[in-house]
């Protein structure tokens, strides 16, 4: 019986600014542990975390949904960076990944409308004022909170480089406040900001001068929305093409394209899966993320030219050692995801560590 080959999945890939190339095309996608302390601090859970994944082989790592601002926090324990006595514990990150060989990256976050009163102690900000399902109404920024926010996220940026961070990531999807300013649903506004591309180029470009011209910059977007199974995101392959454009002149090196659980799926009423049409528009490197679960599944994706990384988040719950496994040709071996898993994770249990 032959032995699986999967050495596509550990070629470096080079993400064209300062030398920076990742180790392999495994990346732990952002996923969000909410096991930081009550002020969003770090915690030998998440040091600890992280750890595991870099050791079993993961070449690159980006940490969730990293709060810039406090009124940004979309959850209770989540991590943040909103100032300087937060640098520290992703120092602590960053240095675990790289004794084992892997890079690290923060992925900079403000939860907008996605987020409650009783979590912020005021009320939710938005492009305008809005309702997302499951939250509390949120009210419009103004303007001089809106340029906060953007000093915010290349704060943010700052201390990540200060931590030692390898990249930085834009989190543009999901619902969330870059989200949030993309969306014609959403976003009303009257003035400069109610134009769909101006919140995320100027987050794009606060952050590309914070970072200097030698640090990648990775902007994750997806196209849907409250509905993560929904493909209704009022957008269209020409606004869709403006937008990357836009943020690809303002200074993004790599996308993070989020399928959800589905990176198999067609876009704008086509056949034509999303990073597929990304290609059409950019030519930067695509990691996609949507139920990537087994080495053969990763290797395939790649080999059929609709990424270029394959991001790993509900696989990494379950088996730690995924990609050495993988590496080793042992994908039998590999602890299949299930949904107990991740209830586990919310519990505060890795459950990896049984297996």
């Amino acid at each position: 019986m032959n032995t699986p080959n999967f050495s596509s999945l550990f070629e470096p890939l080079p993400l064209g600014r300062g030398g920076v190339t990742l180790p392999n095309r495994l990346v732990m996608g952002p996923m969000t542990l909410n096991q930081a302390t009550e002020s969003g601090h770090m915690t030998d859970w998440i040091v600890d975390w992280y750890e595991r994944r870099a050791a079993g082989g993961i070449g690159t790592i980006i940490g969730a949904a990293v709060f810039v601002s406090q009124n940004g926090r979309g959850w209770a324990n989540a991590v943040g960076i909103a100032d300087d006595s937060y640098t520290d514990g992703w120092r602590r990150c960053v240095e675990v990944a790289h004794r084992h060989g892997a890079l690290f990256g923060t992925q900079l976050f403000h939860g907008g409308a996605a987020s409650k009163v009783s979590l912020l102690g005021q009320q939710p900000v938005s492009a305008s004022e809005w309702v997302r399902e499951g939250f509390d109404p949120a009210r419009a920024l103004t303007e001089e909170e809106i340029e906060q926010i953007i000093a915010d996220f290349a704060n943010g940026a700052r201390r990540s480089l200060e931590a030692g961070c390898d990249f930085v990531e834009l989190h543009g999807a999901h619902g969330y406040l870059l989200h949030q300013f993309w969306r014609g649903d959403v976003n009303h506004r009257t003035d400069k900001w109610g134009e769909l591309t101006a919140f995320p180029v100027a987050v794009t470009q606060a952050v590309r001068k914070a970072i200097g011209p030698e640090v990648p910059l990775v902007y994750r977007f997806s196209l849907h929305a409250d509905d993560p199974a929904a493909t209704n995101h009022p957008v269209t392959p020409e606004s869709l093409a403006v937008f990357l454009r836009a943020l690809e002149a303002a200074g993004v090196d790599a996308w993070d394209i989020s399928c959800w659980h589905e990176s198999r799926r067609g876009y704008f009423g086509t056949d034509v899966w999303l990073p597929d049409w990304v290609r059409q528009f950019s030519e930067k490197p695509r990691i996609v993320a949507g139920n990537l679960l087994t080495p053969q599944q990763a290797s395939d994706y790649l080999a059929g030219g609709h990424a270029e990384a394959a991001a790993l988040a509900r696989a990494l719950i379950s088996d730690a050692a995924w990609a050495e496994k993988a590496e080793q040709g042992q994908g039998e071996q590999i602890r299949p995801y299930e949904d107990s898993h991740w209830a586990a994770l919310r519990e505060g249990i890795d459950i990896s560590r049984d297996h």
